[in-house]
């Protein structure tokens, strides 16, 4: 019984931590899409913005759900998860469809890499 509490512990922190960077990639995209409205950025900077909110998305979520052992586990698939859920809901809001090309593939890569950061750093901090 320990074995099966200790496993759904495991996979209940990999859920809330996608859950939180997803509900902050769409957050985050939101506020943006509001500020570019605004103004006229030039596709670089718009680029760069949405890799920092993502960026931030998968810190918040494994930094605030990821605890005890095994965050580069726990946060490598909590990232690349919550890359695959915010791919598929970005594709189904703009409409232009599902591709997992070479594009989506890196930044699978890249968000679980964040994701594994993420969870060795949460895991070492001090929580209260």
């Amino acid at each position: 019984m320990s074995e099966n509490v200790e496993k759904g512990a495991f996979f209940s922190s990999i859920i809330k931590a996608a859950a939180l960077s997803v509900i902050v990639s769409l957050v985050g995209a939101l506020i943006f899409a509001l500020v570019l409205s605004f103004t006229n950025l030039d596709s670089g900077v718009i680029k760069t913005v949405n890799q920092f909110i993502k960026i931030l998305a998968v810190f918040l979520g494994c930094f605030f759900f990821i605890k005890d052992n095994a965050g580069l586990f726990k946060g490598l698939i909590s990232g690349a998860l919550s890359a695959f859920i915010t791919y598929l809901i970005f594709a189904l809001i703009s409409g232009v469809g599902i591709n997992f090309g070479a594009e989506f593939f890196i930044d699978l890569a890249f968000t679980a890499v964040i994701g594994a950061i993420s969870g060795i750093i949460a895991v070492n901090v001090k929580k209260d």
